[in-house]
């Protein structure tokens, strides 16, 4: 009976897969160069989520160009793209594959990530003014605060004054973005910073979020259908005893994160919010005013907390891992950005914050330092779109198309799946010189080459993609510049960092995570000595 059963799945595999060559030959696609799928349903999907793969998209683009064809789940196209053009045109235009949406809001509900259309769009307008430059600029006396209390615990708590000591910055910085992120969103402090055991049940929980997510990949395929399993109490009672304990664990990291968001609206229903200017205060005000048509339910004010609690700690605590490894691997810069930070001599002490903000942003090191940071190394190393409609996209460069061509557009079927290839675009030498693979925050003091503007990437950060762009562009990319640039301030005008003789590795999951070979978890271990 076994033998019968695999005699028949291999069968209807072939079949399947024979399906798909047919229908690729015959897509408007057939003349897009790509190469050969790895497996028969997974297709490429091995090289591109591959968790070590950093070397998978240069080695696309040097072969095939800014324009490639993958194999998706049984035979799908997939075109993996770098080209500005096409990288302008979907992100501008098309939204994520219904899988994204709906993985966002299956752990996160109705909040901005897991939405569309319509409630996206309503919700967004709302949103918008919260993260807007004038609002952030509003928080920065509260994150030098927070910043000079944890670079206080390091001195006296952790005893760095009196010797140095080496310490997991990703963890550290994690649990700083998660304080930050809870009194921004939720007006409320959850965590001390006082020492390694005063770590909040809320931080603990967000930090085990991605993961948790992790081995649970494989139900990405079935994320689609998965709100039509019963009833959503029935779909939580899988979750919590289902016994599978990536499941499990992750049933529980969300149920902390929905409780506190629920803990925290309550309460503020009971209090007078008129001059708080946390993003959960504000939206419960602005509903007061607003009219029904733009008015939020509370299920989705609760939901935006989780959202952007969980999109706050997958991005920027990696993000200055990331600044912390390349200051740690070049004491050069290490020494020049500190000398620009110690002359600035800010006062923090100010009560204009937006005097503060705009203080700090002056600085012009340690502008090219972040932003150096994220052109070399995005956090996030890929964009998932799905074209809505048939369309001609033109290209910035041709390609070479299978028959020897020149190809100059693209003739996009409705349905078909786009990954945007941010390292590619990020490191084109077409784009940003001949040194495009170096670090060098240098390049952003002087005029940058023509052809940065000619490609006009569409990020919302100066023509980068580290937080995307177009209608589901990351809304906080502000704060999370302003936590970078206020955490490399306090910590640079205390510590001298270094890196450790540990073999550290970067992880090419959904966001790029350090680890260190061996080590369970996320890891930078870095040796802080006392200045």
């Amino acid at each position: 009976m076994a033998s019968d059963f695999r005699v028949l799945a291999t069968a209807a595999l072939l079949l399947l897969f024979i399906y798909a060559r047919i229908r690729r030959s015959r897509s408007a696609l057939a003349n897009i160069r790509g190469p050969a799928p790895v497996s028969l349903w997974k297709g490429n999907l091995p090289q591109i989520f591959n968790i070590n793969g950093w070397d998978f998209p240069a080695q696309i683009m040097a072969k095939y160009g800014r324009v490639a064809k993958m194999t998706g789940l049984f035979g799908n196209e997939v075109l993996y793209v770098s080209d500005p053009r096409v990288v302008r045109r979907v992100l501008l235009n098309f939204p994520p594959p219904p899988l994204v949406t709906e993985s966002h809001n299956l752990i996160n509900g109705d909040g901005l990530l897991g939405t569309m259309g319509s409630q996206h769009k309503k919700q967004r307008k709302m949103l918008n003014p919260l993260f807007a430059a004038k609002h952030v600029k509003s928080f920065t006396p509260m994150f030098f605060q927070m910043a000079n209390k944890l670079r206080d615990t390091f001195l006296d708590g952790l005893q760095i004054k009196d010797e140095p000591r080496v310490l997991n910055m990703h963890y550290w910085s994690s649990r700083l973005t998660l304080e930050l992120i809870s009194q921004a969103s939720f007006g409320r402090s959850l965590d001390p910073l006082t020492s390694e055991d005063s770590v909040h049940p809320y931080t603990v929980a967000v930090r085990a979020m991605l993961p948790a997510a992790l081995p649970l990949s494989v139900l990405r395929i079935a994320v689609p259908y998965l709100k039509y399993l019963g009833t959503k109490g029935f779909r939580r009672w899988l979750v919590h005893n289902l016994p599978w304990p990536a499941l499990n664990t992750m049933g529980k990291v969300v149920d902390v994160i929905y409780n506190t968001a629920v803990s925290t609206y309550e309460e503020k229903k009971t209090i007078k919010l008129d001059d708080r200017k946390d993003v959960m205060s504000v939206l419960l005000n602005g509903n007061k005013t607003a009219s029904a048509e733009d008015r939020l339910g509370e299920y989705e004010v609760i939901c935006q907390m989780g959202t952007l609690t969980a999109a706050a700690n997958d991005t920027t605590p990696n993000a200055i891992s990331r600044i912390f490894w390349h200051l740690g691997k070049d004491q050069d810069i290490q020494e020049k950005l500190r000398a620009e930070i110690l002359a600035a001599n800010l006062d923090l002490e100010q009560p204009d914050a937006a005097q503060l903000y705009e203080d700090l942003m002056a600085l012009p090191y340690l502008d090219a330092v972040v932003r150096e940071s994220l052109r070399l190394h995005s956090p996030v190393s890929m964009i998932q779109r799905r074209a809505n409609a048939d369309t001609t996209i033109p290209l910035w460069k041709p390609i070479i198309g299978v028959d020897g061509t020149e190809v100059t557009a693209l003739n996009v079927p409705k349905g078909t799946d786009f990954i945007l290839v941010i390292p590619s675009a990020h490191r084109d030498p077409e784009i940003w010189g001949e040194d495009a693979s170096e670090y060098k925050p240098e390049r952003w003091l002087t005029p940058l080459p023509d052809s940065v503007g000619d490609a006009a990437l569409p990020g919302v950060y100066f023509q980068l993609l580290p937080f995307g762009g177009g209608f589901k562009a990351c809304i906080g990319f502000k704060y999370a510049e302003l936590q970078m640039k206020v955490m490399l301030y306090s910590f640079l005008s205390a510590f001298k960092l270094d890196l450790t003789n540990d073999k550290l590795v970067w992880n090419m999951h959904m966001v790029a995570t350090p680890g260190v070979e061996g080590v369970k978890g996320s890891q930078l271990p870095m040796k802080l000595t006392a200045l």
